[in-house]
């Protein structure tokens, strides 16, 4: 594949190193990679428009929620639901306009392994920038908190890959299989920066965080944000069967755990990423065929 490919997807990464350094470096990085995306063919038609729409609604939630209007919990739950809708349609890609790039052609990684292919697109990606730049920029400030919040992270990641992989295991979804494949030095960066980042930002950085925050009783709903954002979490994998399903709404728990103790996005991704690499690592992925 030639730059223009790449290039795109390349200034996304650099938005998302954006969140964590200013506000104008990931929007300036993510205009020119939309700008690039017309040139480069993975984006088409009225991509930029649906882009431009999320943006909307998600500057619309934010000053319903943060403002002082008379009926601001009406306009908040009435902005949030449509931010929530339209944001679960960008990342479920079923808005079009959005061609996804693949990197890596479809392979089996080992014996009795599904094909997997490694491929990047833009909606669910900039959904995750949106909500992380303009809704709940849920970061860490600073090299000292970010060491905090990981070591504290570390111990959940244990208990979520030991009881996650037993899951898949169990069900026959996937079996113990270590190697090692240059493979995974593509992928690690791709699946922390892109699928974490932007998975996490959704589902523990909107949907979790914003759920803690109703009602009175802040413990109880705490509990009761964990368990919906797992849930929804585990729903959104539906293409993979009842099994991924069941699989990643477990796995959605931990993720959640993590992030309910800091409230820092960083938490569930090291979380989330700590998973899906040892999934990748050590047994059949994606899945038995």
């Amino acid at each position: 594949m030639s730059l223009p490919v790449y290039l795109p997807f390349l200034l996304l990464l650099i938005a998302v190193f954006g969140l964590w350094l200013n506000r104008a470096i990931w929007i300036g990085a993510l205009l020119a990679a939309i700008i690039a995306g017309y040139f480069s063919a993975a984006l088409q038609g009225a991509a930029a428009l649906w882009i431009a729409v999320l943006v909307a609604l998600a500057i619309a939630y934010q000053r319903a929620r943060d403002g002082g209007s008379p009926n601001k919990r009406a306009w908040q739950v009435l902005a949030g639901a449509a931010f929530f809708l339209y944001a679960l349609a960008m990342g479920l890609s079923l808005l079009p306009g959005f061609n996804r790039v693949e990197l890596v052609a479809p392979m089996v990684l080992s014996t009795d392994a599904a094909p997997y292919s490694i491929a990047v697109g833009f909606p669910k990606v900039v959904t995750g920038i949106v909500i992380l730049g303009l809704i709940n920029p849920l970061l860490v400030r600073s090299w000292s908190e970010l060491t905090r919040v990981l070591v504290r992270a570390l111990p959940i990641y244990a208990i979520t890959a030991a009881v996650g992989m037993a899951v898949v295991v169990l069900m026959g979804y996937s079996s113990f299989a270590p190697k090692w494949t240059s493979v995974f030095l593509l992928f690690a960066p791709v699946n922390l920066f892109f699928t974490c980042l932007a998975e996490e930002a959704f589902f523990r950085g909107f949907i979790q965080h914003e759920l803690a925050n109703i009602g009175a009783r802040r413990a109880l709903a705490a509990g009761i944000a964990l368990v919906a954002a797992a849930a929804l979490f585990g729903l959104a994998h539906f293409a993979g069967g009842l099994n991924y399903v069941i699989a990643a709404a477990v796995a959605g728990l931990g993720y959640g755990w993590a992030f309910m103790r800091d409230r820092r996005i960083e938490a569930a991704m090291l979380v989330h990423f700590g998973v899906n690499a040892t999934h990748f690592l050590l047994f059949v992925y994606p899945r038995l065929a």
